[in-house]
């Protein structure tokens, strides 16, 4: 759940850029064809919908892993926004704040998430407790309702008409509306159920109930049905006459529930943004063709932008965690320390997925706890200065050690309470996929006289889960 709920995190922060675009976009496109603000919403669904989406070099999103699954593990806390300013100035607060202490028990920032982790799925029951209960109300409203024709029903106890229902939706109107009114809130609530909007209301508040703790969520989906129904009145109204659009404007004003409110259903014809859509009504002109074209050329565009990620970024490994793995091959070892039995070659090591460490030797009963992983940065006075001198083949050696860095993705630490003093593991992810396993430990001869022993290729075997389940 802690990754599911970082991921959501995440992609609320991807997200928000694209509705700031869409809240910019939809100011121009309104003015040529108010359908077309429906795609670009669209374009926000995909986005809070999808956890990974293709990497181009156009993408204006400036980081699609803000926070990485890996951050309560890391013994630097960061942010990585791609927006350095708000690098400079958030990491520090962090790494002061929740940085792990020796001398805690338990990391900071596994509380704070244990605690955030908890108040976002008490919002989410919450938001899905009022959407059924506002069912639940109208559905009792209408289960006295008469029958006119097809899937139009009368109803005594609503003021203003809508659509009810997602498989088989019907059609609602106040027992008080007259024939000539009736025509018209006919043919928009069907234009509704022709574009499906009856689904895709629903789907925002899903979405919306997900995403609940962030405010431009909140704004996007009461844009969002605002946006609906004036694209729906734009349909309905494109071959009315003069007339036929005042007439049009009249069932608006007399329907008029007079309240906007934020809910999952249902789609009321006089619910939304009465003044606004009847001056659009009045006010209606067919959209010039070039003009149309260009308004779709710039949905394109923000497509490309705003649902890619950026090409460069590193991703995060959670393939990495919760697996066990076996050495492939040696590619590095000591001479000196050559015939030393630990680390076994054949030993099985596991990366849980609470960011642990474990090992079992060959023909051991139990997984033995190494230490807690922690992300590092792999430079020449943390990898290479610890590669002890061979006897032969130095510069082989050198190379490719010097190799193993820079072809470095991301690497992880983990410093071993017991077995040898200061001992440690190195976990290098490379750029090709490659992992790697570094033991080291403290030589003894001088303070920090740090050497690697052993550099494992390891291959990927079985799923594991948490170190609690392999002790």
């Amino acid at each position: 759940m802690e990754y599911i709920f970082i991921s959501i995190l995440n992609m609320s922060i991807s997200a928000g850029w694209l509705i700031l675009a869409v809240m910019l976009l939809r100011l121009v496109l309104r003015k040529i064809a108010k359908n077309l603000c429906c795609i670009l919403w669209a374009l926000v669904g995909i986005r809070l919908i999808c956890p990974w989406l293709p990497q181009t070099v156009f993408s204006l999103i400036p980081s699609a892993w803000t926070v990485r699954p890996d951050i309560v593990y890391q013994q630097e806390p960061a942010i990585y926004s791609g927006i350095p300013l708000l690098n400079q100035v958030v990491n520090p607060l962090l790494l002061e704040s929740f940085a792990p202490k020796e001398s805690a028990s338990v990391n900071p920032l596994q509380i704070w998430l244990f605690i955030l982790l908890l108040i976002w799925e008490m919002g989410l029951l919450l938001m899905i407790i009022y959407a059924a209960y506002s069912y639940w109300k109208l559905y009792r409203k209408v289960r006295e309702s008469v029958k006119w024709k097809e899937n139009i029903y009368f109803c005594d106890g609503i003021g203003t008409p809508f659509i009810l229902g997602v498989v088989r939706p019907r059609i609602y109107l106040p027992s008080f509306i007259d024939a000539s009114q009736a025509v018209y809130v006919e043919a928009h609530e069907k234009a509704h159920l022709a574009s499906h909007d009856h689904l895709w209301k629903p789907l925002g508040f899903v979405l919306l109930s997900v995403y609940w703790f962030h405010p431009l969520c909140w704004a996007a989906y009461w844009l969002f049905c605002k946006d609906l129904e004036l694209g729906c009145d734009e349909r309905v109204i494109r071959e009315f006459d003069v007339d036929g659009r005042k007439e049009y404007s009249k069932a608006l004003l007399e329907c008029s529930s007079g309240r906007s409110r934020i809910a999952a259903s249902p789609l009321a014809f006089g619910e939304t943004n009465i003044k606004e859509r009847i001056r659009n009504v009045l006010n209606y002109k067919k959209p010039v063709l070039w003009r149309t074209a260009a308004a779709s050329v710039l949905c394109i565009i923000a497509a490309l932008c705003f649902l890619t990620n950026p090409g460069k970024e590193a991703q995060p490994a959670p393939h990495l965690f919760g697996y066990r793995y076996l050495a492939e091959d040696v590619t590095y070892y000591a001479l000196i320390y050559s015939d030393l039995s630990v680390p076994q070659a054949s030993a099985e090591y596991v990366l849980t997925e609470d960011y642990k460490l474990m090992k079992k030797e060959k023909d051991a009963h139990g997984y033995e706890m190494q230490g807690a992983v922690s992300e590092m940065t792999l430079r020449n006075d943390n990898f290479d200065c610890y590669i002890l001198e061979n006897l032969a083949g130095m510069d082989t050696v050198k190379k490719t050690v010097s190799m193993l860095r820079e072809e470095n993705e991301r690497a992880w630490s983990v410093q071993c309470a017991g077995g040898a003093k200061g001992a440690f593991y190195d976990i290098l992810q490379q750029k090709n996929g490659d992992v790697y396993l570094c033991y080291g430990y403290n030589s003894g001869l001088k303070e920090n006289d740090f050497i690697i022993g052993w550099i494992f290729k390891m291959r990927q075997t079985d799923k594991a889960g948490k170190s609690a389940e392999l002790k």
